[in-house]
């Protein structure tokens, strides 16, 4: 009888997307097996079939899944997961009706988390990420994008990434690095283009050369970089063999979406301003739209992306977290959940853009986002029979037991007590 490092079996409902991503997500598109198990060696998916079937064929350690949904492990696509301080007094600000771009004005928003990050030790922001990283273990997340732009300077911004580094080192999470030009820093508001030129002729360059980053990201906005900082940055990015993705139009439409054009991207996040006619051009490029519906709660904004018209265009479509110091919500759970009440996504579709979608927004398609055999073996098991319970019920841990690279990472299990 052949060797499984783990075995789940009596699955109520396992759910999965063998198609790939997916431009248009319906129940046909889906994997849906009832009473199934799955097999995993060396950190993947071997076989997936019925529980009889593999139970029947392996032997190893088993779970048994008694009867409940097990899904692809959930994979956060955008996140600015390390920085310092807080800005709980700033929510308050929003509530009285300041806007964000007069907080940020005012030298608070980025600029006051900037600050404080630079200020902040080493240990200080790696102790802290890493208690994010366990919650977001235990809501789900089994992959997770960290951007850096809390430090801005040449040498604060390679601190931070050699510190996203060591957090995907040492947690069990796959953490997947991104440089992000973030705002222009208060020390260069009067010389926009020096810094421009310093971040994409000598940060960018020392990153590469280091190899502390996959990503290369830029906030393309009203008020924080124009359309042709934003190519500047992102092609000497694609030139010294970076990956480049952006947010845009999250505050105002000046035309940021529309460098899919010319540049490269894999995704283009926020979009809450996006016209409905650029849904199109998305499309025919291939790049995922990242959805950020918790951080649309957190801006008060009315606006919303044009997910009809993404799914008219046939528009990739991820969900994400945003988890930052302004919208504290440090899982993509939650996103998933919410995405159903304020984008009016399907719960086949919030999955979708938080697994194999988010896989894609990621250049992770090939290994991660599917249960399927070869694939990574990052799965979870929820608390509930179906996927039809995202969104339904929300506000509340749905997740049960997590498995990263074949091992349970949620909860801490005797191993004793799965041998068969």
């Amino acid at each position: 009888m052949p060797k499984a490092d783990l075995i789940i079996y009596n699955i109520g409902e396992l759910v999965t997307f063998s198609k790939g991503p997916l431009r248009r997500v319906t129940p046909e598109d889906a994997v849906i097996l009832r009473d199934a198990g799955v097999a995993i060696r060396n950190g993947r998916i071997v076989e997936v079939g019925s529980s009889t079937s593999i139970t029947a064929k392996y032997e190893g350690l088993a779970l048994d899944a008694g009867g409940r949904l097990v899904t692809p492990g959930l994979i956060d696509s955008h996140t600015h997961l390390v920085f310092g301080g807080s800005r709980e007094d700033e929510f308050e600000l929003k509530l009285s009706g300041v806007p964000y771009e007069e907080i940020l004005r005012r030298g608070g928003g980025i600029y006051r988390t900037v600050r404080a990050t630079r200020n902040a030790s080493d240990e200080e922001l790696v102790a802290r990420a890493v208690e994010v990283l366990d919650f977001m273990l235990e809501h789900g997340t089994t992959v997770v994008e960290a951007k850096s732009g809390y430090g801005l300077s040449l040498e604060e911004e390679l601190r931070l990434l050699r510190l996203i580094k060591t957090l995907d080192e040492i947690h069990p999470i796959k953490v997947i690095p991104t440089l992000l030009a973030h705002v222009i820093p208060e020390e260069f508001k009067d010389r926009r283009r020096d810094y421009v030129d310093m971040f994409a002729e000598k940060l960018i360059p020392e990153v590469a050369r280091e190899g502390l980053a996959i990503y290369v990201d830029v906030f393309c906005d009203k008020g924080v970089f124009t359309p042709e900082e934003t190519r500047k940055i992102l092609l000497a990015g694609l030139k010294h063999g970076l990956r480049a993705r952006l947010h845009a139009d999250e505050i105002d439409y000046i035309g940021c979406s529309k460098l899919v054009l010319d540049i490269e991207l894999d995704a283009v996040d926020h979009l809450e301003k996006t016209p409905p006619e650029n849904a199109f051009l998305l499309a025919e490029k291939g790049v995922v739209a990242g959805l950020l519906p918790t951080s649309i709660m957190a801006l008060f904004t009315d606006a919303r992306p044009p997910v009809n018209a993404f799914r008219e265009a046939g528009v990739f479509m991820a969900v994400a977290s945003d988890f930052n110091p302004n919208n504290m919500t440090p899982h993509v759970q939650l996103a998933m959940d919410v995405s159903t009440y304020i984008l009016g996504l399907t719960p086949l579709e919030a999955l979708a853009g938080a697994t194999i979608n988010a896989a894609k927004s990621l250049g992770l398609e090939g290994e991660y986002g599917r249960i399927a055999p070869g694939y990574k073996a990052d799965l979870v098991i929820w608390d509930v029979e179906n996927y039809k319970w995202i969104g339904y019920a929300w506000g509340f841990n749905k997740v049960l037991a997590v498995v990263i690279n074949g091992k349970i990472e949620y909860p801490e299990i005797d191993e004793a007590d799965l041998s068969k």
